[in-house]
């Protein structure tokens, strides 16, 4: 089976909520950001020297992964705690109460739970969550109708509610068994997870609780550790699920486990009925004595009203909610609810504020009218100021002043007044941090940390704001390049003054949301190879097209050829060393001399830089080791002969000692460190020097077995210092402790391993050592000559013994190593050849005893052997210099040192772009583009501002029927004038710089964009004298001349006033002429219906218009309605020249299915994705006809000729056959061909089934897997659907050709077959072929991981699909993934098979047939304990006693359980559910797991 890895290269960045609260400390403010599945814990100083001082900085404390997306979250503050807890919601109705753990410095679950209702109708709008002030209760509106209500402990002091728990039975003192009744006296059914058994919803098993618990949902004990999982294993419960009462035949049984009660603890869910059914916002209260909750909602006469609920004891026991009190009819846009004191509530809406309580509408303010998106409190405790931003990015204030209300402490709000304080990106969440300082997280741009001033900022301080988030959009400091993106062709309004502005961006982070479209990028300027993609990003305020770009670059900014370099150093020194300038020299060492060049900074105004030849330097012979030394005052240079001694003042010479003085000979390495010289004389003979200010000192030598290889020398924090030593002849690895040289190790070497996979002792000796510190950790590298680097952990607290090593194939050449800082971080280069990388710790664990996981990030530069890092240079800041191909020496600047790269070329203000291109030939890219026009103008304004450019486009139209349909709706744009215009551009690729833009029609949207090359076809039955017969013909059309080989083609719909739906479009060719900077408009086609989707197919177009697929070919004209000469105009910059010999024609067509939206092509095979029927499979043919015989079927091709005329000719027809479909209901929203195996790893694809999947199999013989399962070559797709989930699609084994086509060539079509299923958790908009990383092939998998596709996704994420060719690596693979997901639960302790399970409002099912990488690959961010326990699956987690059991056996067992997926199909796919043993069903090791899955790591 062949499976597919799905990978994130770039994670859902928008932020969906965010809340602010001391989470991790009581005086720590933490800011919790909601992203997908993802929940990032920040701090943030808000100290007011810090705010003063603008150091004010997010700062990353923990990124928590959930088995689910998070869908709110809300912070809770209980009275008896210093810190709070964040009640945290899923998509799929569950819920999780999560603390911060102080001590182990992780998030911990206290409480977790499903509140899934078997007959509850899920409401269509969104998820609300409201929690009471006062932390008593927690209400959940996930259902129409249902208020599932979640009471909690409360603290000691709060006697009333304790009392109300104790009176309705809820805390389990009294009445446990009775049910709660609703409003109009119907049963309300506790939620699952409530007392109830596990139900099955939609074929997936959900959670429950223990029956019968007080805590329902308490979690007693977190796993994670090698004590706690086999504990829970054996009570057989869910993963991190278990109740108070663990299950029977567990190692606590009979035993009752002690729960301590904690406030936030939670009872049982409690279903509370109300007569609402379509609720907009729920609220908590204040000031009531017992909770109230408010409820805003919509009636069946479309008002909007606030109903408000009190929650008592009900007579029957249980919590009941009763009627508190009903405001008056409100706006038709009241969307938010904000508790005031007093028990009353101010309504936030688009166009008022309004404060209602018990006595009906109280107050009213109007606004502007704009959905308000987020809001949060300035001061929390007083209540008298909330700050709000709204849908059209302005942020505003609301401040509320009180009264006494005469009914004791509690006050009312007697004014409202509201001011605009400056425009920020569209809101989707905002949180308040203090000190002014404010986060706001958008889906359509980019986030921001904020500050609130109390005055409009000076216009210095305004545009310096601009600045800086201009700054983190592209890397430049120039403002004016956003301010001439106004002038650019694309258009933009007036550049808006920065003035009466209150709101100061502090800092900003990126976000690719929405991402629209992308395309795979192949090259960049310069030749550089490197894997990213471009994608069109945001909308409204911030729309961008961003690069985003895998690995890292280096720009260079100086190169020389010198031929014959061997080494690389560079120092800082020279005449001018201690003072304000200073001398840079670079060191390169060749075969028999040495080269210094150098250039003193600060320099004018062009840089010098040139050779010198300094006294103290032997440039008479090879350089072997060069570097600063004793604090950079003086430089050492190590030559076959000597080792020099020079001051950094003036490089001249202090001392020299030479091997003659100890009796040795030549020196063949050495290595240089901060005090102390490290050499390998005679070959095999090691000598340590100390360097000091008045010459060397000898501190020991000592003779080796073989002959050096490499050195390195190294001297810690704690005054230690090591040699390692690489030597010929064997493969090992010595590492040498000063002062003696004796072995640290406790043998003589540090051994790597044998065989096969990493060669020969002989072969492959080690050619690179280097000790240095990573991630606060240190590590020995060493590289080898076959481009295999390993990494030893050392540990410091064993002095310096070897505690872990690990292994990554890098290259196929020797590795060079060179260790530099970026940015505070340690990094190491690995040069390698044909391929470079750049290695660096990823985010330290919070403990220090863990060996931090090192990353690799590959380099885009090829052909590098050498680097040295250059150091304080002002000139050349953050540089490298390099040494390209053993003769090019280069300076570039590398970019920040991190696997992804993204760079923003911001687009005017509401240029939001929707479809991009890509011209390989012409180096640039094509764009479509929406512009919002001014809604305050009135109709003839913008008659008159963009009525006229339309006008003049029906003018240059040469088509006259597409000229009058501009002509008919000119009257239209003066009475309703179009809300937005649509634009084509054509940017260059490299600089992203707008070189040409054409304007679309009114009412005209951009659905697909496209380049292709046209072919040139014959009209029929025009052919050559040469070409009489039908072979020759054939052949002609295949061969015909590309005459438009480099053109865009762009699909558009147009929607005219009083139209519900699209009912014509355009197919509009465009040509980019390069010399006159033009755009070239060719060709036209108007359909009947939008074009939604365009591809090159062999040298001709495929259309889906509406719900048909059309082929469009570049046809020759008529001979008789050729055009004489084509009609130049142009118009706004763009050139409209129809082609005079040719024309945009239909040459077939078929019916696909209601509206298709995507297309895929798979050799002769034709995919297409519809809104609501899944996929329909065509297949292309192309057959020849006469046209005497074909005139008597199609009376359009009888000819009126005379009959003396010429012989029939030969025709070429094409169709599109109806091949497969998939009967499924599937919203499809991306489409894509999977492409076929390698040849070599067809036979991979099946491997021998293990004994327990024969005997399985055999027991189950009436499940057969179909001919498409098996088949390795059939055609396959990828099919991503609006509810977030993957699907693969496959065509059996083909029929003969006359059984698949009936008497009329359409036979009936055959089935598509699911083969994997698996829930990604965000909606796909994008897929394209193409990888994100270098096609380097690696020489331990060979071809087995083939990167194919690239995603985009709604929610700004960027992903990777790869095939993995091999069937036994897959089910390693498939296993180790098990066993992530059933050992290590993720807080929340959420079911892992309920998050990646298929699910959609027809059907669901268990995920098969997917690798989930972003799992796998967490792999090895496990110590390795917790790895050993992961590979060795179900015998690592059982007793003697338990494996005597033949049931826990058979649980325990891979094979064992299965589900099946499809019940009526002719596929049968099965996935595993039990814990695996990796090491028991497969002959691999924990070394080649951990291999394996740094190999996967390299895919993104």
């Amino acid at each position: 089976m062949q499976y597919q890895y799905v990978v994130s290269a770039h994670k859902s960045s928008t932020v969906t909520d965010s809340v602010c609260g001391a989470f991790t400390s009581p005086d720590t403010t933490n800011l919790i950001l909601a992203k997908g599945n993802r929940l990032e814990i920040h701090t943030v100083n808000t100290a007011a020297e810090a705010v003063a001082d603008g150091s004010t900085r997010l700062q990353l404390v923990e990124e928590v992964r959930l088995n689910g997306n998070v869908a709110t979250i809300d912070f809770m503050q209980p009275t008896d705690r210093e810190t709070g807890v964040v009640v945290v919601t899923s998509e799929r109705q569950q819920f999780a109460v999560l603390s911060w753990d102080a001590t182990a410095r992780r998030v911990a679950t206290e409480s977790s739970g499903t509140l899934t209702q078997a007959t509850g109708r899920p409401t269509t709008e969104r998820r609300i969550v409201a929690v009471d002030p006062q932390a008593r209760v927690i209400a959940v509106y996930a259902y129409q109708g249902i208020v599932q209500l979640l009471p909690l402990a409360g603290a000691e002091e709060q006697c009333e509610w304790r009392s109300l728990l104790r009176a309705s039975g809820v805390d389990g003192t009294s009445n446990s068994g009775r049910t709660t009744r609703g409003i109009g006296g119907q049963t309300a059914d506790g939620a699952m997870g409530s007392g109830r058994t596990a139900k099955e919803i939609g074929g997936l098993a959900t959670a429950s609780a223990t029956s019968g618990g007080r805590w329902p949902y308490a979690v007693r004990e977190q796993t994670g550790g090698l004590a706690d999982i086999p504990r829970y294993l054996q009570t057989g419960g869910l993963a991190g699920t278990q109740s108070e009462k663990p299950a029977a035949g567990g190692r606590d049984k009979g035993k009752a486990a002690a729960h301590a009660e904690r406030s936030s603890d939670v009872y049982a869910a409690v279903t509370q009925h109300i007569r609402e059914l379509r609720v907009v916002d729920v609220q908590f209260l204040r000031d009531t004595g017992s909770p109230v909750f408010a409820v805003l909602h919509e009636d069946a006469g479309m008002q909007r009203q606030v109903h408000a609920y009190r929650l008592g004891a009900a007579e029957a026991g249980g919590l009941q909610a009763t009627s508190e009190w009903t405001s008056t009819a409100l706006d038709a846009s009241a969307a938010r609810l904000v508790a005031l004191p007093d028990g009353a509530a101010l309504v936030l809406g688009a166009e008022a504020l309004v404060m209602v309580g018990r006595g009906g509408q109280e107050l009213r303010v109007a606004k502007h009218a704009a959905d308000v998106a987020a809001w949060d409190w300035l001061d929390e405790a007083r209540r008298e100021r909330l700050v709000m931003a709204d849908s059209a990015g302005d942020v505003l204030l609301v401040v509320l002043r009180y009264a006494d209300s005469g009914r004791g402490t509690a006050q009312r709000v007697v004014d409202i007044c509201m001011e605009r304080l400056g425009a920020a990106p569209v809101a989707t969440s905002l949180a308040y941090l203090g000190a002014g300082c404010v986060y706001i997280g958008s889906h359509g741009g980019d986030h921001i940390l904020a500050r609130l001033h109390t005055q409009p900022l000076p216009p210095a301080q305004a545009d310096d704001s601009a600045r800086r988030v201009m700054h983190m959009w592209t890397g430049s400091k120039d403002l004016g390049d956003r301010a001439r993106l106004l002038e650019s062709p694309l258009g933009g309004g007036e550049r808006q003054a920065a003035t009466n502005t209150f709101v100061e961006a502090l800092e900003g982070s990126e976000s690719l949301a929405p991402l629209v479209d992308l395309r795979v990028v192949g090259t960049g300027a310069g030749g550089a190879r490197y894997g990213g993609v471009v994608t069109c990003t945001g909308l409204r305020t911030t729309p961008s097209v961003r690069v985003v770009r895998n690995g890292i670059g280096v720009a260079e900014e100086f190169s020389v050829d010198i031929p014959g370099l061997l080494g690389l150093w560079t120092l800082a020194g020279g005449p001018y060393a201690g003072t304000a300038r200073q001398q840079q020299l670079v060191v390169a060492g060749l075969a028999n001399r040495t080269l210094l060049l150098a250039w003193t900074e600060p320099g004018g105004a062009e840089l010098e830089i040139s050779a010198v030849q300094p006294r103290g330097w032997r440039l008479d012979e090879p350089t072997l080791a060069a570097g600063l030394v004793c604090g950079g005052r003086c430089a050492v240079q190590v030559t076959p002969q000597a080792v020099l001694l020079l001051d950094a003042d003036g490089w001249t010479r202090r001392a020299e000692w030479t091997p003659n003085d100890a009796g040795l000979g030549t020196i063949s390495i050495a290595a240089v460190s901060e005090n102390a010289v490290a050499l390998a004389a005679d070959g095999a003979t090691v000598v340590c020097l100390e360097v000091r200010l008045d010459g060397f000192h000898l501190v020991a030598r000592r003779q080796l077995p073989q002959s050096v290889s490499c050195i390195a020398v190294h001297e810690w924090p704690d005054v230690a210092c090591h040699v390692a030593v690489g030597l010929w002849g064997c493969n090992n690895v010595r590492l040498l402790a000063l002062p003696a040289l004796s072995d640290v190790s406790e043998g003589p070497s540090v051994h790597m391993p044998q065989g096969a996979v990493y060669g020969t002792a002989s072969k492959y000796p080690v050619r690179a050592v280097l000790l240095c510190s990573l991630g606060g950790s240190p590590f020995l590298l060493a590289g080898r000559g076959d481009g295999r680097l390993h990494h030893f952990a050392l540990d410091a607290a064993r002095e310096y013994r070897v505690r872990e090593h690990k292994c990554v194939a890098l290259g196929c050449g020797p590795l060079a190593l060179a260790p530099f800082v970026r940015d505070g971080a340690p990094a190491v280069f690995v040069a390698g050849g044909s391929r470079s990388a750049v290695l660096f710790a990823a985010a330290r664990q919070p403990d220090a005893a863990h060996v931090p996981r090192l990353v690799y990030a590959n380099v885009d530069v090829p052909g590098i052997q050498r680097v040295a890092p250059i150091v304080g240079s002002t000139a050349f800041p953050a540089a490298l210099c390099l040494v390209r191909n053993g003769r090019r020496l280069c300076i570039g600047r590398a970019d920040p040192v991190q696997r992804l790269h993204v760079r923003c070329h911001p687009l005017p203000p509401g240029a939001a772009p929707l479809r991009i291109a890509h011209c390989a030939a012409l180096a640039v890219d094509a764009v479509a583009t929406i512009h919002p026009l001014d809604a305050t103008l009135q109709p003839s304004e913008v008659a008159a501002a963009d009525a006229d450019a339309w006008a003049r486009l029906a003018l240059m139209d040469t088509n006259p029927q597409q000229a009058a349909l501009l002509g008919n709706v000119r009257e239209e744009l003066i009475v309703y004038p179009p809300p937005e215009a649509a634009r084509f551009s054509v940017l260059d690729a490299n600089t992203m710089d707008v070189r040409a833009s054409l304007l679309l029609r009114p009412y005209e949207t951009p659905e697909c964009l496209c380049s292709a090359s046209l072919t040139s076809l014959a009209y029929p039955g025009t052919v050559s004298p040469n070409s009489q017969n039908a072979a020759v013909a054939t052949a002609e059309e295949d061969l015909g001349d590309a005459v438009l080989p480099n053109a865009f083609v762009l699909g558009t719909s147009i929607v005219l006033p009083g139209e519900d739906d699209a009912k014509r479009g355009r197919v509009i060719v465009t040509r980019w002429d390069p010399a006159q900077t033009q755009i070239h408009v060719v060709g036209c086609f108007t359909a009947q219906g939008a074009v939604y989707a365009l591809t090159s197919f062999r040298g001709m177009l495929l259309a889906a218009i509406g719900s048909r697929l059309l082929l469009l070919g570049w046809q020759r004209r008529a001979p008789l309605s050729a055009l004489s000469s084509a009609p130049r105009s142009v118009c706004d910059g763009v050139m409209y020249s129809e082609d005079p010999d040719h024309e945009l024609v239909v040459l077939c067509s078929q019916q696909a299915q209601v509206a298709s939206l995507s297309l895929a092509v798979n050799g002769d095979y034709i995919a297409v994705g519809d809104i609501m029927s899944s996929v329909a499979l065509f297949r292309y043919e192309k057959y020849v006809v006469n046209s005497s015989v074909d005139a008597r079927s199609d009376p359009s091709l009888q000819s009126s000729a005379p009959a003396d005329a010429q012989p029939p000719v030969p025709l070429v027809r094409h169709r599109l056959v109806p091949v497969a479909r998939d009967y499924a209901g599937v919203w499809t929203t991306a489409l894509a061909a999977v492409p076929a195996p390698l040849e070599q790893n067809i036979s991979r694809l099946c491997p021998a089934p293990v004994d327990q999947e024969t005997g399985f199999l055999s027991r189950n013989s009436k499940l057969d897997f179909s001919a498409a399962f098996q088949s390795p070559l059939a055609e396959r797709f990828l099919v991503a659907d609006a509810y977030g989930n993957f699907i693969r699609l496959a065509r059996a084994t083909e029929r003969p050709a006359q059984q698949e086509r009936g008497n009329n060539g359409l036979g009936d079509e055959e089935r598509l077959y699911v083969e994997a299923r698996w829930h990604l958790g965000d909606m796909v908009n994008v897929v394209r072929p193409g990888s994100l990383v270098m096609d380097i092939p690696d020489p331990e998998f060979p071809g087995i991981f083939r990167p194919q596709l690239v995603y985009g996704t709604l929610h700004g994420a960027i992903g990777v699909v790869a095939s993995v060719e091999d069937g036994k690596i897959g089910r390693i693979l498939a296993r180790l993934q098990t066993n992530m997901a059933h050992l290590l639960p993720t807080p929340g302790l959420w079911d892992y098979s309920l998050w990646r399970g298929y699910s959609s409002d027809q059907a669901s099912s268990l995920p098969f047939g997917f690798l989930d990488g972003d799992l796998i690959e967490s792999f090895l961010d496990l110590t390795s304990d917790i790895q050993k326990l992961v590979f060795t699956g179900a015998r690592a987690l059982v007793d003697t006693e338990l494996l005597e059991k033949a049931e826990f056996v058979q649980k325990s067992d891979y094979w064992s359980s299965y589900s099946r997926v499809e019940a009526e199909g002719e596929v049968a796919v099965f996935s595993q559910m039990a814990v695996s043993d990796i090491g028991l069903r497969e002959e691999v090791s924990l070394d080649y797991l951990v291999r394996l899955v740094e190999c996967l790591t390299r895919l993104h």
